[in-house]
């Protein structure tokens, strides 16, 4: 069997995808995922998958009951669901003698450093195993996850963690359309995208489908993580699973977005895609040059301001006078401190403080330019 140049693939799976447009999980068509994830397993491949569905799995196996809208309700659901839903996954995989695990990640587990590395850690030797990880957002326990588009970004932020080769987003699309193609006959499906622009942006629809969570825009955000970090980005249709082995070839009806020809490294692409912004700055015409052209270290003497509270080491925008993010780094000073040391110079640090972090607000090497 002939093997394959995309060594690590990351398939991130839509509610429509698992429900197969009905109201529950549709078995049948979850077995024709499996069946393809044997395929490329026996072509030599890596394969993760970053599985929704729990929510939709729960109000099955509840008999869909009427809830209230409130938080909890949905958590409880996620949590009876995810029962259910990584079971059915272990009796599916369990036909070709694949063992699965299940990997549940928060917004913090990537917000740190350490935990970051822990879950990368994890989540290699899982592969290493031949497991099969089914990766997930940790809704039980989690307020802001449960919004648009978490798993689509989960599943970038999952390719990126593990350096994956490739990352598909199968939904209810068969790609990016030029316009929304419920509404215009004429929507063509645009099958390469080089760069992601304003105009790519800006084409992205909303979402098709009332059980899933995902919109188009959310898909275009997650393909932006994934190619600035040199991982393949590819949104499809999730109606024939087959489609998966041409896509891993490069062949097939989706869109494909071009990675990076010169992705971050490692660490600086925590910074830019898995911790959230405490804060922003913003910097004067000077500093903006002297970062995005010369590789500079932001100095406190180009800060105009600091908006919101955040501490030392916290992740904090970089913003020019327009208000246009141009970069994101990790401070070496709290927001207090630098609002004091703003548009000073290093030798006035410690009379002002009373002590010195450094004569940088953000490193170079903590610090990644964006939107180039």
């Amino acid at each position: 069997m002939t093997s394959l140049s995309k060594k690590r693939i990351v398939i991130k799976l839509g509610t429509s995808t698992l429900t197969h447009g009905s109201k529950k999980l549709d078995v049948a068509h979850m077995l024709e995922i499996v069946r393809v994830v044997h395929q490329l397993k026996e072509q030599g491949a890596d394969v993760i998958l970053v599985s929704s569905g729990a929510i939709a799995a729960g109000r099955e196996f509840l008999n869909y009951p009427d809830l209230p809208k409130d938080m909890r309700y949905k958590q409880m659901l996620a949590a009876v669901g995810q029962v259910k839903l990584i079971e059915q996954w272990e009796k599916l995989f369990s036909i070709y003698s694949l063992c699965v695990g299940q990997i549940l990640i928060t917004r913090a587990d990537l917000d740190s450093r350490e935990r970051y590395l822990n879950a990368r850690d994890t989540l290699l030797a899982t592969l290493e195993m031949g497991v099969i990880p089914i990766i997930n957002e940790n809704d039980a326990v989690s307020i802001n996850e449960i919004k648009v588009g978490d798993n689509d970004n989960l599943a970038a932020l999952s390719a990126v963690l593990i350096e994956a080769d490739m990352v598909i987003l199968l939904t209810d699309q068969k790609g990016l359309y030029s316009s929304d193609p419920r509404k215009d006959p004429d929507a063509k499906l645009i099958t390469r995208v080089d760069a992601i622009d304003e105009h790519i942006i800006e084409i992205a629809g909303g979402s098709g489908t009332t059980l899933g969570t995902g919109g188009m825009a959310t898909k275009i955000k997650a393909a932006k993580v994934a190619t600035e970090s040199g991982v393949e980005m590819v949104i499809a249709s999730g109606e024939n699973p087959q489609l998966i082995l041409a896509l891993v070839k490069g062949c097939g009806e989706a869109t494909f977005f071009k990675p990076s020809s010169r992705p971050v490294l490692a660490r600086k692409s925590w910074i830019s895609t898995a911790t959230l912004a405490q804060g922003s700055i913003t910097v004067d015409s000077g500093a903006v040059k002297a970062l995005v052209n010369k590789g500079s270290s932001l100095l406190p003497k180009g800060i105009i301001s600091v908006s919101d509270s955040f501490l030392r080491g916290s992740t904090v925008e970089v913003k020019d006078e327009s208000g246009k993010v141009i970069a994101r780094g990790l401070t070496r000073y709290s927001s207090d401190e630098l609002n004091l040391i703003a548009r000073t110079h290093s030798d006035e640090f410690e009379s002002i403080l009373g002590f010195t972090h450094g004569d940088v607000a953000i490193h170079r090497d903590d610090l990644v330019i964006v939107n180039k």
